[in-house]
């Protein structure tokens, strides 16, 4: 049997692409990491007090210094897990929402997924000022599945539009955006917790949240990760897709509900944070490809990120003071619209 004869130097060819696809992801994710874990530290030192880089790392691991040790440890340190999580469940949805419906300005918010949410936390806010964080999670993480539902159910016409779903999105974001506005002017609690809740922030935020934000969020991050390479089947169409054994509807289904858990999850802590979602699957795909088996992973360090240096910004602009962290993530992710609407798409 005649064949063609494989040098050793013609292997390596063939593997090198191979190799550099697979060690690109992993470098920008170390990059990513260090960046996270900086932002981190800093975060630990700089806030209303400030504390040197020593006095920041003695509060970490040790009890020699009461006072750094209870301000990193109460106080800072969870906000920085929090933001964490808060930036990663936001990414994480947007990456979802971009790659199942094809539509590069896919977000929880401008999909009203956000707003859902939003709008179920609301409701148990003022229905009772006194309802635990557990419970505040748990109606976000209900009305974040029912916004996922609807938006899924107004787009079915014997099967589900990518068209259709963006344009529901639209609606159910303006419609439970105003719900919200309203319901709270018409509370006695609109000036202590519209601001905050509106613009998005992570004032107050510590290991309670972290606590009640965990059983939600880690279920569905793993669950993006592993429904991630389906995105891929689905951008080859609903024919194809179909051809290779993917059942394109209920998978839609399943990956709407997923973003809806981690909007939830987001939104219970930070309230109506935006653009987070918008701008963070993009910036993965220019650095790893478009593979959403990257960019899923990908987004969500890079919704830490920005999360944590926003809120970061935000306590130190007119420190002691601090501003609501989503007037950072605007001041980012509109600019970044605005380019990607005149020159990307």
């Amino acid at each position: 049997m005649s064949g063609i004869a494989v040098t050793p130097e013609d292997d390596a060819l063939v593997r090198r692409p191979l190799l550099l696809g697979i060690r690109r992801p992993l470098i920008v994710a170390s990059l990513a990491v260090l960046l996270l874990l900086g932002i981190s530290f800093l975060s630990l030192m700089l806030g209303a007090v400030n504390l040197s880089a020593s006095d920041a790392l003695t509060g970490l691991v040790s009890n020699s210094d009461a006072f750094a040790r209870n301000v990193v440890w109460q106080i800072r340190y969870p906000r920085v897990l929090d933001g964490m999580i808060v930036g990663a469940g936001f990414a994480l949805a947007g990456a979802l929402l971009q790659g199942v419906t094809r539509n590069p300005l896919a977000d929880p918010t401008i999909f009203g997924v956000t707003a859902a949410a939003g709008l179920a936390s609301a409701i148990a806010i003022v229905a009772d000022r006194t309802i635990p964080q557990w419970g505040i999670a748990m109606a976000c993480c209900a009305g974040g599945l029912v916004g996922s539902g609807l938006l899924f159910v107004i787009a079915w016409r014997g099967a589900v539009s990518t068209v259709r779903l963006a344009l529901a999105g639209v609606a159910i974001s303006a419609f439970f955006g105003a719900a919200i506005v309203g319901l709270l002017a018409s509370s006695r609690t609109f000036l202590q917790i519209s601001l905050g809740f509106l613009a998005g922030g992570m004032y107050g935020t510590g290991w309670v949240d972290f606590r009640t934000m965990l059983p939600y969020f880690i279920p569905a991050a793993i669950a993006a990760v592993l429904v991630s390479g389906r995105l891929n089947i689905l951008a080859l169409g609903d024919d194809v897709a179909a051809g290779l054994g993917v059942l394109t509807d209920r998978t839609r289904l399943l990956i709407l509900a997923i973003a809806g858990i981690l909007t939830a999850a987001a939104v219970s802590t930070a309230g109506l944070v935006s653009f987070v979602g918008l701008v963070c699957p993009h910036l993965a795909r220019f650095t790893v490809g478009a593979d959403n088996r990257a960019v899923v992973p990908i987004s969500a360090l890079y919704g830490a990120i920005l999360v944590t240096g926003a809120d970061l910004i935000a306590r130190l602009v007119i420190a002691p003071s601090e501003i609501p962290m989503g007037i950072i993530t605007a001041g980012v992710g509109a600019p970044f619209l605005l380019y990607f609407v005149k020159f990307r798409a």
